[in-house]
């Protein structure tokens, strides 16, 4: 948000032509595309027939702005419920997605998935104090995890999946993630649990999934950490701190911003964005993007994302959490 309301009709980052980086509300013949259901952005038609991006060739029920987002939605979700091998014995990961079509067709999977949904849900919970957006309807941890759908697009968290690593058929680390597309892959929250910390859980996680990522030809990983935790995302998993260009060229997709939290990135694919950032001039009272940036991913950040807190629980807290939470199972048993 600006500090001042621009006047006349405008649009934010993320409404705008993911090309072009422009739209003009007095212009009615520009058609631009529905909101891509994988990548979350639109497009001008023109934009994109000057790029050559592929219109999807099937007609599926949700909206797609191309053939590549469509492809790489139908490549999730033949992964969603299977158990993969990693490199090390004992150790498997899967994808798991809240309310997934195709698991109607499998019983077994559907209930699997939604046992491992609940145990990722108790262990983030465990893990970190709850995140609540001003005016939201409640922790939204539970919302990610439940890829729960909103029409307001910083509350739209359809696309998360939960990547789990299992030791046997026990849960020991998972990961909230989101593709936006083959640009921008987001990761806002990780946990392990707490007698399998020290162990490279993390570490193999993070493996399967930079792996999986890069197949998809997904650019980069992007991640928020707290203060405490940034040297060791840097110098463990090889993520640095994004630049004000680089974040202005993800500034029109809808990933996570948390309040106090620095934005890191690990880069994927030698083939970047290819985006310049030019100096454009606008005129007084008019909507600027850097002052959007400013206010949206600044350290000042008080008016959006008031609330919107990005807290650790103590190594004491966690355990004390994970063991109410066995009584509590147990009890249901």
């Amino acid at each position: 948000m600006t500090k001042t309301i621009p006047d006349g009709k405008w649009f934010c980052p993320s409404c705008c032509c993911g090309l072009c980086g422009l739209r003009d509300p007095n212009d009615q013949t520009q058609l631009i595309t529905e909101v891509c259901y994988q990548c979350s952005r639109q497009y001008h038609v023109d934009c994109m027939s000057r790029a050559g991006i592929q219109f999807p060739r099937n007609i599926p029920s949700e909206n797609f702005c191309s053939q590549s987002c469509f492809k790489l939605h139908d490549d999730i979700q033949k992964l969603l419920g299977i158990s993969f091998p990693t490199g090390v014995d004992g150790l498997t990961w899967k994808l798991l997605k809240s309310n997934n079509s195709d698991f109607n067709k499998h019983d077994a999977l559907r209930a699997d998935t939604h046992v491992k949904l609940s145990q990722a849900l108790d262990l983030m919970r465990a893990c970190f104090m709850p995140i609540i957006i001003e005016r939201g309807k409640g922790n939204i941890i539970i919302d990610i995890i439940n890829s729960s759908p909103s029409k307001y697009k910083r509350l739209d968290f359809h696309g998360f999946f939960v990547m789990v690593l299992q030791k046997d058929d026990e849960l020991t680390c998972v990961a909230t993630v989101r593709i936006h597309g083959q640009k921008l892959a987001e990761m806002p929250l990780v946990a392990t649990i707490f007698k399998y910390r020290g162990q490279g859980m993390c570490r193999v996680l993070l493996h399967e999934l930079t792996k999986m990522l890069r197949n998809w030809q997904v650019q980069r990983l992007v991640l928020p950490s707290v203060s405490d935790q940034l040297e060791f995302w840097q110098s463990v998993f090889g993520f640095s701190k994004m630049s004000t260009v680089e974040k202005l060229e993800i500034l029109s997709f809808p990933f996570l911003v948390f309040q106090g939290t620095t934005i890191c990135q690990k880069i994927l694919s030698k083939t970047m964005f290819g985006m310049e950032i030019e100096e454009v001039s606008h005129e007084p009272g008019r909507f600027n993007p850097k002052d959007y940036l400013k206010d949206r991913l600044g350290p000042g950040t008080k008016r959006k994302f008031r609330n919107l807190n990005y807290k650790l629980r103590s190594e004491v807290e966690v355990i004390r959490k994970e063991k109410k939470i066995m009584l509590e199972d147990r009890e249901m048993i």
